[in-house]
């Protein structure tokens, strides 16, 4: 199905707000669209918050060589040269996105959550993996793979390795999805409320 890319007018002094595109080479169509989304429609926009898991995943910093991840930082750091601010946001896959990707990039890195104000209106923006509280399992995975020291003894491996690691923790990831009741890996009422 193919979606018509909204007029770059109709954005015009827009916020734009998008998350989980989890761009990978295996989906090039995902890929092409997102890049011609931020060559055509983004650059009359007021701002750019990207929500999170802008990656399929994303294995280190050292990373940003890849052809594939350089064409990505390239209309960023174009779209960024035309006046467009770019926000970006942790997700549960590409939470090791760091500065150097950033500063190539030309992305401002947000908190996860993070107030802002847009249009004279305040706005709370989370990627919400941290208000699936009833997932126990998950949260305790979060908890340790978002563990400085934890990041630290991964990224000290090789790139290669770390890929292949993440590809089996998504394969796990997807298997026990696939039996998990629908309702615990949805945010927490309470939760929210309490955010």
């Amino acid at each position: 199905m193919h979606s018509p890319t909204p007029s770059h007018s109709n954005l015009a002094n827009a916020a734009l707000f998008i998350s989980d595109l989890h761009l990978c080479a295996s989906r090039p169509n995902i890929t092409d669209a997102f890049l011609t989304f931020l060559q055509v429609s983004a650059t009359q926009a007021k701002a750019l918050y990207i929500l999170g898991d802008l990656f399929e995943y994303w294995a280190g910093d050292d990373d940003i060589d890849d052809p594939f991840h350089q064409q990505i930082i390239q209309a960023f750091s174009e779209l960024s040269q035309r006046g467009v601010p770019i926000f970006l946001m942790h997700g549960n896959r590409d939470f090791l996105i760091a500065q150097r990707f950033c500063l190539a990039a030309k992305i401002t890195l947000l908190s996860d959550p993070s107030l802002i104000e847009v249009y004279g209106k305040k706005i709370l923006l989370s990627h919400g993996d941290d208000l699936c509280t009833d997932d126990v399992a998950y949260q305790q995975f979060r908890k340790q793979v978002r563990d400085e020291q934890w990041q630290a003894n991964f990224l000290s491996q090789p790139l290669a390795a770390r890929k292949k690691q993440i590809e089996a923790i998504r394969a796990r990831s997807e298997q026990e999805k696939s039996i998990k009741n629908l309702e615990i890996m949805d945010v927490n009422q309470q939760a929210v409320i309490a955010l």
